[in-house]
């Protein structure tokens, strides 16, 4: 049976937020996993980490992360000291992630969100490469602590890296780690596929991590648009077994 989770930003804008306040509500609405943010937890102090990660591990609450990196963390960057700070980032989260238990990192990892290509670029070979490589570095990290690094398969408006399943199976095929997967989510899919179903059976077992929410970044509700009997389908065809992610944003 999956796990059910939601982005602790779903109830509140402010991400240094009181996360041991937010596990207890994530508690009482049911819900197995929260998914957090790296930047505000590098912040905080060892000791305010281990009191989160007491609460999260009292109530049975996974604690999963999810990043959009920086431009100044961009691992496609032509910029050398660009990379390397975004590598930093990434295995510095890493460590926090081993003190704190959480063995799954997803979200825009593997170059800067909300950086698009300029207008008339469409050979995206260089980048593409630089982001192999760095990636390939922080597996090494990933690999020795037991993380899952999933690649986010993410609109054309908010990255120009992976935006679709094809190319996200050629991306992890490429760093070839066995930690190394992706993730898909809905709210991309429907303004980047041609179909749901046919998305999650090409990618197969290297689906790591699955958020779900409406065309319009709800919830899965009755009133919406997507075809769940068609998602929910494909993933059992898949015999997906992993983290399935309510979205984080009203």
């Amino acid at each position: 049976m999956n796990k059910i989770g939601v982005h602790f930003g779903y109830f509140n804008r402010n991400w240094n937020t009181d996360f041991v306040k937010q596990i207890d509500v994530i508690k009482r609405i049911g819900l197995d996993i929260m998914e957090v943010a790296p930047a505000p937890l590098l912040a905080l102090t060892k000791i305010q980490r281990d009191e989160i990660a007491a609460a999260a591990k009292a109530n049975n609450i996974e604690l999963t992360f999810s990043v959009g990196l920086g431009l100044d963390q961009d691992l496609a960057s032509e910029d050398e000291t660009i990379r390397k700070n975004g590598i930093k980032f990434t295995t510095d989260a890493f460590k926090v992630m081993s003190e704190m238990g959480a063995k799954m990192y997803s979200g825009v990892d593997i170059a800067a969100w909300n950086k698009t290509f300029t207008e008339g670029i469409i050979d995206k070979s260089a980048a593409w490469e630089r982001s192999i490589l760095a990636v390939k570095e922080i597996m090494k990290s990933a690999e020795d602590m037991g993380i899952t690094f999933a690649v986010e398969v993410v609109n054309r408006y908010e990255s120009s890296l992976v935006n679709t399943a094809e190319e996200a199976i050629k991306y992890v095929d490429e760093v070839d780690s066995p930690n190394c997967k992706i993730l898909l989510d809905t709210y991309h899919m429907n303004i980047e596929e041609d179909s749901f179903a046919g998305a999650i059976r090409s990618v197969g077992s290297r689906l790591g991590h699955f958020h779900v929410g409406e065309c319009n970044r709800k919830p899965p509700n009755e009133q919406g648009k997507m075809p769940w009997d068609e998602i929910t389908g494909a993933l059992k065809e898949i015999n997906y077994q992993r983290i399935m992610k309510a979205y984080h944003s009203l």
